[in-house]
């Protein structure tokens, strides 16, 4: 029978306390609807909470619990897909009234979860893309052509070319 180490529970609440308002503001970038933002980070702090005695490096504790934010975030974006296809209007559930450019908006709205992670991690936060490809699951390479289709996707949405 394994031995289960003892949450810290100090420490999980630490980090949940300096994390939640970055991982609410990835999940709904990558969501569009605010509900379901509030259950990916739901979702990942229940399961941080059940692997916290087995991350060794406190440093690391932030990122890892963005990655699980971010692909939490992108397994339940496939799952919305349908819905926000019969949406009416173009509106989404959950979404803030009014964007400041509804063409950008309409144009993120239609990119895929992996692209509009990788444009949010690497624009809105700063992170490289070898970075975004860690936190997302996937290759740097493959982060690099998520964000070049993604930008393009975009410029041909706002005419740009």
């Amino acid at each position: 029978m394994a031995h289960e180490q003892p949450v810290d529970a100090a420490g999980f609440d630490a980090a949940v306390h300096a994390e939640s308002g970055r991982l609410f503001a990835v999940a709904y970038s990558i969501l569009r609807d605010v509900q379901e933002a509030e259950d990916a980070v739901q979702d990942t702090m229940e399961q941080a909470w059940h692997s916290w005695g087995a991350l060794r490096d406190p440093s690391k504790r932030g990122a890892w619990l963005r990655q699980i934010c971010v692909r939490r975030a992108i397994r339940s974006r496939r799952r919305l897909l349908p819905r926000l296809w019969l949406a009416e209007s173009g509106t989404v559930q959950g979404q803030p009234a009014s964007d400041p450019d509804p063409d950008l908006d309409r144009g993120y709205r239609r990119l895929t979860p992996q692209q509009r992670a990788v444009v949010t991690l690497h624009y809105e936060y700063g992170y490289t893309l070898d970075e975004c490809a860690s936190l997302i699951g996937c290759q740097p390479g493959t982060a690099r052509s998520h964000l070049a289709r993604a930008l393009a996707s975009l410029r041909k949405e706002l005419n740009y070319g």
